[in-house]
């Protein structure tokens, strides 16, 4: 029995963050049931499937999870389970936006089967909070994590964001401060990305506020490194940190390019070497569209897959591992130009895998484009 990774994407929210650019849908909580039912019938179609693999893995992702009644995500949770077998010690994490949480709720969806709670605290600056237009505040996070160990949960992840307007290298190392004082078992420190179409890129052009430059975000990315190892927090991914033993899991499917199966609108998946999504917009999932963009990966895009994900993760990539699946030495085939990233101090070759230093994390994407290139 083959594993298996389960994505679910729920896309309300209560309002829209001033930089979001993900498939979310503030005021139509209205649609819940309705979104509830097709949800069900979407798994319900893929049960053939499932009765082959053991899920993992869960993910209840959005938008606003925690914005959901609990008994329709208990709901889910249940139907989950009955078109597919879960995993004994599955890592089944939920995301959650601090001031939707309530004690009752943390506790239904703990009961539920949830063992991971992501909270995107993103700040813990109600100044900062307010430019990127949360709906929450740094007292917010605190009560969450509160409550959620309360309820049960041994296993809490914090989002945090960088490079944000009008925030200094003072302010987020005061946000990393008082996120280590949560004892979280996981952190994710996520530089700002201005997406277009936002208002946040609006803002940005009409010069209505002004972010950190480069050089300052890279100071903040470091910061966060140092800061992190020093309370415990080892780098395992480009933006992610974890105590021992705590790493998501989930996450690391995909970088490692492992199967899994993406449920809802706006949601991607990876299985048996295929690619495909379903609708990014509410209305047209709704209608009953699926499986859209359908495609087969080729061998070189697979390769150059592999090398793209697994380079974000400190380990790097597993050499053996790449000859194995494609029959390629990649050092050989790549040896003039990893001898010019090893010289510029970006990548080293050790211990039978491909990594990237420090500096060459930071620039990650040119290094793999100096590596496609050849």
């Amino acid at each position: 029995m083959s594993a298996l990774s389960l994505y679910v994407h729920i896309p309300f929210c209560r309002a829209k963050c001033a930089y979001c650019d993900f498939a979310s849908y503030p005021h139509r909580e209205a649609d819940g049931e309705r979104y509830f039912c097709a949800l069900g019938d979407e798994l319900a179609s893929w049960q053939p499937e499932l009765a082959n693999r053991e899920i993992e893995t869960v993910f209840l992702g959005g938008g606003t999870p925690s914005l959901m009644p609990e008994a329709a995500i208990a709901r889910l949770m249940a139907q989950i389970r009955a078109c597919g077998r879960v995993s004994p010690d599955a890592e089944i994490t939920m995301e959650a936006n601090p001031g939707t949480l309530t004690p009752r709720k943390l506790r239904a969806c703990r009961e539920a089967g949830i063992n991971r709670l992501s909270l995107g605290a993103q700040a813990m600056d109600d100044r900062l909070l307010r430019a990127l237009g949360r709906i929450h505040t740094a007292g917010d996070v605190r009560a969450s994590v509160a409550m959620a160990r309360a309820a049960g949960f041994d296993d809490v992840s914090l989002d945090l964001m960088y490079a944000l307007p009008g925030q200094s290298r003072a302010d987020w190392l005061r946000t990393l401060d008082a996120a280590v004082a949560l004892e979280p078992e996981h952190i994710s420190a996520y530089s700002l990305i201005v997406e277009e179409g936002t208002p946040m890129a609006d803002w940005v052009l009409a010069g209505r506020v002004s972010l950190p430059d480069e050089d300052e975000a890279v100071g903040m990315q470091r910061d966060a490194i140092e800061r992190l190892a020093r309370a415990g927090y080892a780098r395992y991914e480009i933006s992610n940190f974890a105590r021992p033993g705590r790493e998501c899991r989930h996450n690391l499917v995909y970088w490692l390019r492992g199967d899994y199966l993406g449920i809802g609108c706006a949601a991607h998946s990876l299985m048996d070497g295929v690619r495909f999504e379903n609708p990014r917009g509410l209305d047209e999932y709704l209608a009953g569209e699926r499986r859209v963009h359908a495609h087969r990966l080729s061998r070189v895009e697979e390769m150059e897959e592999t090398l793209m994900l697994s380079t974000r993760l400190t380990r790097g990539m597993d050499l053996a591992a790449y000859g194995a699946e494609f029959g390629v030495d990649f050092v050989k085939a790549h040896r003039v130009a990893l001898g010019r990233l090893a010289a510029l101090g970006l990548v080293c070759v050790e211990d039978g895998f491909l990594r990237l230093t420090l500096e060459g994390m930071e620039v990650q994407n040119a290094v793999v484009v100096e590596l496609l290139d050849e």
